[in-house]
């Protein structure tokens, strides 16, 4: 999520009419993530989330609206799209796609605010999202597949930037390994794909509220989707606190079993997560800083965690078991 363009009050409302939403009141940016344009509105009937989906298809909106409304329709707490005024559950404005959302009460936390129960419940909504998709109709993967990621870091290592070359060191050699590591038989069905820090709410007492941001679901392996949140909530300042590491893994377990070759292949899912999330923080963020990409999002805290996975599982010492 991102603040890429600025929307007048006469472009919210006109926005909202789509909606078939009026009295408007005021709205502000919410300038987070690295993609969309979103919005906080305030009207006469309560305050809205918008979002303006930043070059995506109207299939990519439909899907991931399709997703939510599975996931709300089965007890996942999330927030499901309103539908426009003719059906959609977008509307097309200035060629566009705009989703409208119902505001969700919660805040997201700072890293340092993570406790062991806010890993903990994490770890358990994780587990039921997946359980809810698993029988999802729709099986297309996501657009961060393998052969995406190689492509990509092709074309960074083609630009010769010496700023880079470090990066692209590490991570060519790395994705080899893992592409040849990694199992084919993994269990799956819709994955979140995104669980970051700042896509989940917590209520000030510590409940989990929310689990927002589903434009990168889509299906895909659940080892990996946990391998991918553990690295966004498990991971401080420079290694991966214990105390929400194990407290969000045990209780993802304990909600749903992991399988005996989803235990194996764990370290390899942590690896390759590292690596795709390094390289579309170079593509989406560090070589895009000139068209007002997000700031922070540095994709050497990607190498960092990467460098830290296989410490510590070449030491042994049971702290990223799945």
């Amino acid at each position: 999520m991102a603040e890429w363009r600025r929307l007048s009050s006469d472009d919210v409302q006109a926005i909202l009419r789509a909606f078939g939403v009026g009295d408007y009141r005021a709205h502000a940016p919410i300038a987070v993530g690295t993609i969309n344009t979103n919005v906080r509105v305030e009207t006469g009937g309560g305050r809205l989330f918008l979002r303006i989906n930043e070059g995506k298809s109207r299939d990519d909106v439909a899907l991931e609206a399709s997703i939510v409304a599975w996931m709300a329709a089965r007890g996942v707490p999330t927030p499901e799209p309103r539908p426009a005024a003719d059906g959609r559950p977008f509307a097309v404005w200035n060629g566009e796609l705009a989703s409208l959302f119902p505001w969700v009460a919660g805040r997201t936390l700072g890293r340092a605010e993570l406790t062991a129960a806010h890993g903990a419940a994490v770890g358990s909504a994780l587990a039921q999202l997946h359980r809810a998709g698993a029988d999802h109709p729709d099986r297309r993967a996501g657009r961060y597949v393998p052969d995406e990621i190689d492509r990509r870091l092709a074309r960074v290592a083609g630009l010769a930037d010496p700023e880079l070359a470090g990066a692209v060191a590490i991570l060519q050699p790395e994705l080899r390994a893992v592409a040849a590591e990694r199992r084919r038989d993994l269990p799956g069905g819709i994955i979140h794909g995104d669980l970051f820090v700042d896509n989940v709410l917590f209520h000030e007492d510590g409940r989990l509220s929310a689990l927002l941001d589903f434009e990168q679901a889509s299906w895909g392996r659940w080892a990996y989707d946990v391998a991918v949140t553990v690295l966004a909530f498990g991971f401080g300042g420079d290694d991966f606190r214990a105390d929400v590491t194990r407290a969000f893994l045990d209780a993802y377990a304990a909600a749903r079993p992991p399988t005996a070759e989803e235990r194996a292949a764990f370290g390899a899912e942590l690896r390759f997560a590292a690596c795709r999330f390094a390289v579309t923080r170079i593509t989406d963020v560090h070589l895009k800083r000139a068209a007002g990409a997000a700031p922070g999002k540095r994709f050497q805290r990607y190498l960092d965690r990467l460098a830290c996975i296989k410490q510590h599982l070449a030491s042994g010492d049971g702290l990223l078991s799945f």
